[in-house]
């Protein structure tokens, strides 16, 4: 069942069952939490802060309570990567999957703050789970996807330093309009829209209920068995700081709430020309087979960061191309998919009529040979991905200004370190070695190679926010234990990337996921609340 906290009210609250987990936020997180429960027979109540992904205007007017302060490096991601919507930020996503690696999870006494508390066998069996929820393939994201695409060859990197490296798509990104109908016909679990979370209620160092406020600014609280954040790695932080009237947190790592920010830093090093422009462009784009669709990249190997000292990081090439009509038709197609009228429809469609055999081309390699755009590239950088080392001063706190509710926004204070940048051009470096001595390209390095500053000028963030509610063993070290609860606090659990002690480099959602689906089924086996 869905309804709405503007038009429901307290009387629709009142009748929710009183022993149903809280879950805040509807993004991936939370969906997996909620209906990783109701597969289980658990009752859920789903918080939302926004409506339903159909309504644009509400989409909008929910944006506004993201507001926030940069103290720090420029973060796009505070406003740009988020979303107050029923699947939050995957109605913005792609839909890229890929695993952390076994020694992103180790201790590498080369990266200050590296280790996560869990060891591959404890995410396995999650990670196998969260790909069948995703509808993947399962079949890894190494070298050997290559065998899927016979007709291309792999570009021959040197193994020692570098190794081939993959992404997996899945083909239902939006997980709010996924889920929506289920959502709507379940009877397990209420979801409640514009239910913005605004506390979390503590008696006795247990976690009872939150308080919620809907868009008119009333506040009203709601009572449940358990509660898990699941709203996103900033606003996790921000809420358990909320919660709190000395604003810093709750449960005994309560001082590490907002500590350890970090995302994925993107700059672009080197610019490519191929020697075989057509020929790198297959190798280094989506590949297709049906509708599944993989990225091939590059990325550094253990050993490689072990001898230099580096972070892990993964690279693709970027491939743009000068084609007004293909651009046309790509802005058609996805008007028509969100169901909105493009401004330059008259220009576009002018366009698209004029490129019908570059589309046609393109057509016959995406179905029938599996590969990417048919026409080559005008131009082709190396992208570099990189993981951050934890640093306890990047952070999320509390900021002067105030949100659309009147309550303190976020101030994200993001920082970069010298060990990201090293890595960045001691592996591009690598990867021209390899391209030259393979006679595929010559390069040109870019600003960021030679100069810092031009560096910290050009890095971006992926909007990747994680670790501000880290996992540890230790509450001097983290916010939450292995089970995702929060130290010294009962009742109260926090899902999502904000509990990564250290990300990686790979996208975060596939394992955002596998942590969710496992503590739903660590929730479904504790006793019901008295």
């Amino acid at each position: 069942m869905i309804i709405d906290l503007d038009t429901a009210g307290q009387v629709a609250l009142g009748r929710l069952d009183p022993q149903a987990t809280l879950v805040v936020g509807g993004g991936a997180a939370g969906l997996a939490v909620a209906l990783g429960l109701e597969d289980l027979g658990r009752p859920v109540v789903l918080l939302e802060s926004g409506g339903d992904p159909r309504d644009v205007e509400a989409q909008a007017a929910s944006s506004e309570l993201n507001v926030g302060q940069v103290s720090g490096a420029p973060y796009r991601g505070l406003e740009g990567g988020r979303a107050r919507v029923l699947g939050g930020a995957t109605q913005l996503w792609h839909g890229q999957c890929t695993r952390l690696r076994d020694s992103d999870l180790a201790v590498r006494p080369w990266v200050p703050g590296s280790g996560w508390p869990l060891g591959p066998s404890d995410l396995e069996p999650w990670y196998t789970a969260a790909e069948a929820w995703f509808g993947l393939s399962g079949r890894g994201y190494d070298a050997e996807r290559w065998a899927e695409h016979r007709s291309v060859s792999p570009i021959p990197w040197s193994p020692d330093k570098l190794q081939a490296d993959f992404s997996e798509y899945t083909i239902t990104p939006h997980l709010g309009s996924k889920h929506r109908r289920r959502l709507t016909r379940s009877s397990t679990v209420t979801t409640v829209q514009h239910a913005t979370v605004v506390g979390v209620l503590v008696e006795e160092q247990r976690a009872v209920g939150v308080r919620l406020r809907d868009r008119s600014g009333a506040e009203v609280e709601l009572r449940g068995g358990r509660v898990v954040l699941a709203a996103g790695a900033i606003e996790n932080a921000r809420i358990l700081m909320l919660s709190d009237p000395e604003g810093i947190g709750l449960g005994t790592g309560r001082g590490v709430t907002g500590r350890y920010l970090q995302d994925h830093p993107v700059v672009e090093t080197l610019e490519i020309h191929p020697t075989r422009r057509s020929w790198l462009q297959d190798r280094t784009s989506h590949l297709h087979r049906g509708r599944r669709r993989l990225y091939p990249k590059v990325r550094l190997s253990r050993a490689a960061q072990e001898g230099s000292r580096l972070v892990a990081a993964n690279a693709v090439l970027v491939h743009e191309h000068d084609d007004p009509g293909l651009e046309a038709v790509r802005r058609l197609l996805g008007s028509a998919v969100a169901r909105t009228r493009p401004e330059s429809l008259r220009r576009d469609v002018v366009r698209a009529v004029g490129s019908v055999p570059a589309v046609a081309r393109t057509a016959y390699r995406r179905w029938v040979r599996g590969l990417s755009a048919g026409r080559p590239s005008s131009s082709v950088r190396l992208q570099i991905w990189l993981e951050q080392v934890p640093d306890r001063e990047s952070r999320v706190t509390l900021g002067a200004a105030s949100d659309p509710l009147g309550l303190p926004v976020a101030d994200v204070r993001w920082r970069l370190a010298d060990q990201e940048i090293e890595t960045s051009r001691v592996f591009s470096r690598w990867v021209a070695d390899d391209l030259r001595s393979a006679g595929l390209a010559e390069v040109t390095e870019l600003p960021a190679m030679v100069d810092d500053a031009a560096w910290r000028a050009q890095v971006v963030d992926a909007y990747h926010p994680a670790g501000t509610t880290r996992m540890s063993v230790d509450p001097a070290e983290g916010v939450v234990d292995t089970d995702s609860r929060v130290h010294g606090l009962d009742g109260l659990f926090v899902a999502g990337s904000s509990v990564f002690p250290i990300a990686g480099y790979a996208n975060p959602t596939l394992t955002i996921v596998a942590l969710s689906l496992r503590l739903a089924h660590h929730l479904a086996g504790l006793p019901a609340r008295r």
